[in-house]
């Protein structure tokens, strides 16, 4: 009987990780199914694509950047470069994130085949790697922050802990939005390695040996995905001491000959494929490729910056951060064993990256590098519930539950709003509020009674025009176009056009290809297209939109509109 019961609540808890897997994949999708390729709303775009050359690199290309493809680089948002005349592919970041990724671009670039799509590790479905990528490590995460929460908190409150974070804070966006940044799979490796620190500590002799094997692997996956994540080292050290003399006795439990050489093993051999490349690239095992970068500003660190900026500052992006602190506020004050390790990290890692030289991090969704350390700050939240979960009910508890509910809520409709880079200067309320209140500013469609064939006979469809000498003045700074189209070729070419012209010049143009975002060949379905605009626009200037079919194929439409925003 208790053998069928194990068996039923295991069926029930993979049912239930499987809906998790499911709803995430859901988001993600929804994320990104219009974005298509080549342009900066991809996952692999800039950092992203950055952290993924790797992949094509070695398997497709060997590292001879004689055969990438011509303009790779600025295809890609110039997140890595071709150093044609030294025979270099050149990237600052490490091969950590390409390593976890690696599995699902072999899937993608086999199923690329089987699609008879062009196996070349950049276009195309290869797009797709850092969703499925982000969706499994995110879903390990939860997974494994779960199971270290059970240590110190009934289901109830896990739950609501998990759910709190994820949608309160940058993790959503880090998991859904931006899937090809390190963050979400530095807070998949946090999670584990929290997990088997509390495994290596309570386990026998026969299995303390295998644990601290894995928990090695681990950590050296996470300093070598970002070697400021070293950082998290003093905490899972000190977990759960409550004492100086438990604080000797755990150095001892850790520091032995036997751990120091799994540990040094580990690192070696993680590290190996980062050696090589930069022994290839820079001709030493050993190299500074963030030369030019780096942490200029120890003496005047930027913490109001980091936290309160409208550039990414932490807890206008995601003010759930402020229930992290009061959770850790109560633990120090009561002296809850995990609080004073938790505090001293989070003062540590603040110092630390506001000393980049420069706070913000670069395009992201708030302050960004706090994303993994969300495994550490899980324990002051669930703290704080568990406390408020002891109170009678009342209209006080009432009202602090609605307040968390409310910057929940806030953090997803953020991220929902956020043109996923801040353009405005540090200080530039007015763009931050801009993203807060979101409105449709001016409408405009283009008059069809009938939907408009295209073929050989005509290259561009007709073009909806927008003058801006009635509208210049509001600053617009983004233009969304939407239309219904049907295509009949497979590779069809066409375009989606957005230019902005002066009576003798072009002031700005881009364009979207429309078969990234039509999976379904003689059916309508919808694309969309959003382009950043001049700002000022020129005060007699016209916005124009329209289909550009280039390779003059069969295709129509029946909708075209234009918002700005």
């Amino acid at each position: 009987m208790q053998k069928l019961t194990r068996l039923i609540k295991s069926y029930k808890s993979l049912f239930v990780w499987l809906l998790v897997a499911l709803v995430l994949g859901l988001l993600i999708n929804n994320r990104h199914h219009k974005t298509g390729s080549f342009n900066w709303m991809t996952p692999l775009w800039a950092d992203q694509a950055g952290y993924y050359v790797y992949l094509p690199g070695l398997f497709v290309y060997q590292f001879d950047p004689a055969t990438f493809p011509e303009n790779i680089a600025g295809k890609m948002g110039d997140g890595f470069s071709i150093d044609l005349e030294n025979k270099k592919v050149i990237t600052r970041y490490t091969c950590g994130v390409a390593i976890l990724q690696a599995p699902f671009f072999l899937f993608i670039h086999v199923l690329a085949g089987i699609k008879d799509q062009p196996q070349d590790g950049f276009s195309g479905i290869y797009h797709q790697v850092p969703n499925f990528a982000a969706l499994f490590y995110c879903v390990v995460g939860l997974f494994f922050l779960w199971k270290f929460l059970l240590f110190y908190y009934d289901r109830k409150i896990v739950i609501f802990t998990l759910l709190a974070l994820f949608f309160g804070t940058n993790l959503y966006y880090y998991a859904v939005d931006s899937t090809g940044m390190s963050h979400i799979y530095s807070f998949a490796l946090f999670a584990i390695a929290a997990w088997l620190t509390k495994k290596f500590l309570s386990a026998d002799s026969k299995h303390n040996l295998l644990y601290f094997i894995n928990w090695s692997f681990i950590f050296a996956l996470i300093v070598l995905i970002r070697p400021t994540n070293i950082l998290l080292f003093p905490f899972l050290v000190c977990l759960d001491c409550k004492a100086a003399t438990d604080f000797r006795l755990r150095l001892k439990t850790f520091v032995t000959l036997r751990n120091i050489l799994v540990l040094a093993g580990a690192f070696l051999i993680v590290f190996l494929p980062q050696f090589l490349y930069w022994k290839h690239t820079y001709g030493s095992f050993i190299a500074d490729s963030y030369a030019g970068y780096g942490f200029s500003n120890w003496k005047s660190p930027k913490i109001l910056e980091l936290f309160f900026s409208p550039n990414n500052g932490l807890f206008l992006y995601s003010p759930f951060y402020i229930v992290v602190l009061w959770g850790l506020f109560l633990m120090v004050r009561q002296n809850i064993s995990n609080g004073w390790p938790i505090a001293l990290t989070f003062i540590v890692i603040t110092y630390v990256f506001a000393s980049w030289f420069i706070f913000s991090f670069g395009c992201g969704f708030g302050s960004r590098n706090y994303v993994e350390y969300l495994v550490l700050f899980s324990l002051p939240v669930g703290f704080l519930f568990s406390q408020l979960s002891k109170l009678p009910k009342s209209r006080k508890k009432i009202a602090v539950v609605a307040v968390i509910a409310a910057l929940v809520i806030f953090n997803v409709r953020l991220v929902y709003s956020y043109n996923r880079c801040f353009q405005g200067g540090d200080w530039d309320f007015q763009e931050y509020f801009a993203f807060i209140i979101k409105i449709k500013k001016y409408r405009q469609s283009l008059p069809m009674e009938a939907k408009e064939h295209m073929g050989p006979e005509n290259e561009y469809s007709t073009t909806l025009y927008v003058p801006t000498n009635k509208i210049y003045y509001l600053k617009f700074k983004k233009a969304v176009v939407r239309s219904k189209v049907m295509l009949k070729e497979e590779n069809s070419e066409a375009l989606l056009v957005l230019s902005v012209q002066n009576p003798d010049s072009v002031v700005y143009w881009n364009a979207f290809r429309l078969r990234d975002q039509i999976n379904k060949l003689h059916k309508k379905q919808a694309v969309e297209g959003e382009f950043w605009l001049p700002v000022p626009l020129p005060e007699n200037s016209t916005i124009a939109t329209y289909i550009w079919n280039k390779e003059k194929e069969s295709l129509s439409f029946n909708q075209l509109k234009i918002f700005l925003e």
